[in-house]
């Protein structure tokens, strides 16, 4: 036979095997894994935030933290009873469910300090969100920290007329608000992303510009800085597909849905911002506003023949996460506020704005004439707020975990679960495999070249395609043997030691 024929022929057989083994095998049965594995995950997960477990998790926090932090600290976490449980860096509890009580707890679990020492206080999460009212009974002079998985922060408290409002300090010019958990956990991991800023677009808005961008940012060859890309407005939601998965920055002054922006030359001129958000979303691309009253677009030149920048941008754009590009840009304002929100499908809004201010940016006459006059004389844009549109933690996650880009992880998982119970009972899979696609036989092919590629055709067919596909049923197979033969064992015993002994004449 020749040796194209016999690997047609033979293909044709795994083929057709594959089909008839992906049918008689529910995908369900490749999902059981992964099932098991969500469940004990989250089970896990609410065993770790209950009881004992946070105490441990809390004092295992402080006991990391610096030496110099170490001296008069505590844990403490609230009880749903509304007691409250302290804890020390070497695990020692006291529980305090009295003003008395509350006078005994640097005695008992800092006996080395004196019992009117200053506090420093770690509060977990769940504390903070779940028993704020009870907040007041620890005692005022204390410095407390939020405790948000493996990191703290500062707790700041602001008094108001209708009441306190609370917030974690993550960065010297960037807080987020306490409202939500969920919320504020994807704030903290939005925060917490790492830039990459071969990935970080900055666009300016010129119509007749050009129409696409280049997958790669341009580098400036003196200062290997990223140049601004300019785009044609009217084709942004074809150019910035060519950029999937970067972070695209614009800037302009939003009122309403309106984005308006200063091109090069001529008036202003103005965009949906839901279009631009769509268009952002249809190419999953992390958008970033820079709110400006005078929104002059980066690269260009003013009157005083300075080229325009971003204030503050280009040392933003240098820090390693979100958290740091936004408390870059928030120096000349002295603190934002940061809130976040969800937007549609698997993205969230996350909203940077000058702490102290109403939920929309502060606008008027007056601040865009400022504002306006400073980007004149200085060359920078002055940014007000910045709002980020951008793909939540989860799916996020789900992207990172991807070995083939554009393959969900849920099928690569699959895949490589079925891989993996193949290999395991590979004695099973085997033996199958031989019934599926006989090995070849030397005399069949002219040359050693046509025998190799056949059986590298049928290696690479039972690696890449049976293995997947049969794994998970082959492994159950193995194990149901295995356990029959332990369970048979004390009757191969019994047989073992029996056989060939007479019975006794009577």
């Amino acid at each position: 036979m020749p040796p194209i024929a016999a690997i047609g022929s033979a293909a044709v057989r795994s083929a057709f095997a594959a089909v008839l083994l992906a049918a008689s095998i529910p995908v369900a049965q490749a999902n059981w894994f992964l099932k098991i594995a969500r469940e004990a995950g989250e089970a896990g997960t609410k065993t770790v935030r209950s009881g004992v477990a946070v105490l441990d998790r809390a004092a295992a926090h402080i006991k990391a933290l610096p030496p110099t932090a170490k001296g008069a600290t505590l844990a403490a976490h609230a009880t749903p009873e509304g007691h409250w449980k302290f804890v020390n860096r070497n695990g020692d509890v006291f529980t305090v469910g009295t003003p008395d009580e509350f006078k005994r707890v640097v005695p008992t679990l800092l006996p080395e300090k004196a019992s009117d020492t200053k506090l420093t206080i770690y509060l977990t999460e769940d504390t903070v969100f779940g028993k704020r009212a009870i907040l007041k009974a620890l005692p005022g002079d204390a410095t407390l920290h939020v405790m948000v998985g493996r990191d703290s922060f500062p707790l700041v408290r602001r008094v108001g007329s209708a009441g306190d409002k609370f917030f974690a300090q993550v960065r010297p010019n960037l807080i987020v608000e306490l409202t939500d958990q969920k919320l504020f956990n994807e704030a903290i991991a939005q925060l917490e992303r790492p830039l990459n800023r071969s990935s970080i677009r900055t666009l300016s808005l010129n119509p007749g510009g050009p129409q696409t961008l280049s997958s790669a940012p341009r580098i400036e060859a003196g200062t290997k800085n990223a140049l601004v890309d300019s785009v044609d407005p009217a084709k942004l939601d074809d150019a910035v597909r060519s950029v999937r998965g970067q972070t695209v920055l614009v800037t302009g002054r939003v009122e309403g849905n309106l984005l308006f922006f200063r091109p090069e030359s001529g008036p202003e001129q103005s965009l949906k911002v839901l279009d631009v958000i769509r268009a952002a979303e249809n190419a999953d691309v992390n958008l970033v506003i820079l709110h400006s009253q005078a929104p002059r677009q980066p690269g260009g030149r003013n009157w005083l023949w300075q080229r325009i920048s971003v204030d503050g941008l280009d040392a933003a754009v240098k820090r390693a996460t979100l958290g740091d590009f936004l408390d870059g840009l928030a120096v000349s304002h002295g603190q934002f506020t940061v809130t976040a929100a969800r937007e549609g499908s698997c993205r969230v809004i996350v909203r940077a704005m000058p702490a102290g201010s109403a939920a929309q940016p502060i606008t008027g006459v007056v601040g865009e004439w400022l504002s306006l006059a400073t980007s004149e004389i200085t060359g920078n844009v002055i940014v007000d707020a910045v709002d980020v549109y951008a793909r939540d933690e989860a799916r996020q996650r789900e992207l990172d975990r991807r070995i083939i880009p554009w393959i969900p992880w849920s099928y690569q998982a699959v895949y490589l679960g079925g891989l993996l119970a193949g290999l395991i009972g590979w004695t099973v899979t085997h033996a199958w495999w031989r019934h599926v696609w006989p090995a070849e036989q030397r005399e069949e092919y002219r040359g050693a070249a046509g025998y190799q590629a056949a059986q590298t055709v049928r290696f690479l067919a039972y690696f890449v395609i049976f293995l997947p596909i049969v794994g998970v049923t082959a492994l159950i197979f193995l194990l149901l043997r295995y356990a029959w033969r332990i369970l048979m064992l004390p009757l191969r015993f019994f047989r073992k030691h029996t056989q060939g002994v007479e019975p006794k004449a009577g």
